[in-house]
């Protein structure tokens, strides 16, 4: 996730990275919400359905981008996206910038 973490972030993306569901609503709350949450290929399956659930309590409407199967009971709605690439990979990088591309910035 580095070198994607990078390229975002040269292209002039404001990221926040978490390492748990604490560190990701601290972000959250602390930006004053997101554009979208995106859910790397290493996230354990229950801290990404704990984080998915709890963020979209408070902002229903947050958009979800995962590099793996979707968190477990986590509702998916029409503009998520489930990228089966690695992050790392060219066509993983590509996949993410057509999904936040695609986002209505809010």
């Amino acid at each position: 996730m580095q070198s994607l973490l990078s390229h975002l972030r040269q292209l002039g993306m404001q990221v926040d990275v978490a390492n748990g569901l604490a560190d990701a609503r601290s972000a959250f709350f602390g930006s004053g919400g997101h554009d979208c949450l995106v859910i790397g290929p290493d996230v354990p399956p229950g801290i990404a359905a704990k984080v998915a659930t709890s963020l979209r309590e408070v902002d229903p409407e947050l958009p979800l981008a995962c590099f793996q199967a979707p968190p477990a009971r986590t509702e998916r709605r029409s503009g998520d996206a489930v990228l089966g690439f690695h992050p790392s990979s060219r066509a993983g990088t590509g996949a993410l910038l057509r999904f936040l591309q695609a986002l209505r910035l809010r």
